[in-house]
């Protein structure tokens, strides 16, 4: 017979086995329930990745927008600095060719720059910042900046005359007007003339100028100059250039008495901004 000894090392080892054998059953069933359900654990973690991620792009996205704005914002803002900054450039460099002009013998030249315009005689009449407590007096010839031909220096071409003038302010009619009259010289043929009144066609402006002589010889092209016999008007200062009329002529007899002609305005009214008030001295 089995001593008790015996028995009882058995009933461990049994005991033992029991322990062993429950612990190696559940570890393989917990084995198959994860595995079984493995898949289910992994797709509900990758929703929650890829929703957690959608998130965060729709954030950054968002922030990304926001960046986006400001910055145009900064752009739009440092671009219109940038343009003012160009135009007061321009409006300097205008200036700097006004004063370069020099002096003119008995005329006080002042800088002034158009403030309105009458919309009903665009071209015909102007008003200037400058008026009688600034030294304008009433027909003072005006000029403005052209540029000079094959790269010369800048000239200056007449554009009217001071019409009218108030305390702060000034009315220029331009050779364009009925009110403008001007006494010229053709360069070529050295005749003199009236010129005043004009008009705009196709793209070009043409005035004319009347009371010429009818005997001398003009041809299309000649500069026309102002003369300086009124005494208001400083002389050799540029005004245009003869026109060639329809038949090719320069001038046409007006009565037998004169002739008449067209001609090119050397000033661009279409683009006037600042102007040179030739103020004669007292």
């Amino acid at each position: 017979m089995l001593s008790r000894q015996n028995i009882l090392l058995i009933a461990g080892f049994a005991v033992l086995f029991v322990i062993l054998s429950i612990t190696a059953v559940r570890s393989f069933s917990r084995k198959v329930v994860s595995d079984f359900y493995h898949p289910y654990f992994t797709l509900s973690s990758k929703v929650s990745d890829a929703v957690a991620s959608e998130k965060m792009m729709l954030e950054s996205k968002g922030r990304l927008a926001g960046m986006v704005l400001d910055l145009q914002e900064k752009n739009e803002i440092l671009s219109a600095k940038m343009k003012i900054m160009n135009n007061l450039r321009e409006e300097n460099t205008k200036l700097r060719e006004l004063v370069g002009i020099g002096k003119i013998p008995y005329f006080t030249c002042l800088k002034a720059e158009i403030i309105r315009r009458d919309p009903a005689r665009w071209y015909e009449k102007l008003i200037i910042d400058k008026g009688e407590a600034d030294g304008i007096r009433e027909g003072s010839s005006v000029i403005s900046r052209i540029p000079g031909s094959g790269g010369s220096a800048t000239s200056f071409a007449v554009v009217g005359r001071v019409k009218s003038v108030s305390r702060h302010e000034a009315v220029v009619s331009t050779i364009l007007s009925d009110d403008c009259a001007l006494s010229v010289l053709v360069s070529g043929s050295k005749a003199h003339g009236i010129a005043g009144s004009g008009k705009k066609v196709d793209r070009n402006f043409i005035v004319k100028i009347k009371f010429l002589p009818k005997d001398v010889t003009y041809a299309p092209g000649e500069f026309i100059y102002t003369s300086g016999l009124s005494g208001v008007t400083p002389s050799s200062l540029l005004i245009g250039k003869l026109a060639e009329g329809r038949e090719g002529q320069a001038v046409k007899i007006k009565d037998n008495l004169y002739a008449e002609a067209w001609m090119e305005p050397s000033a661009n009214f279409d683009n006037l901004h600042f102007l040179l008030i030739l103020v004669p001295e007292k």
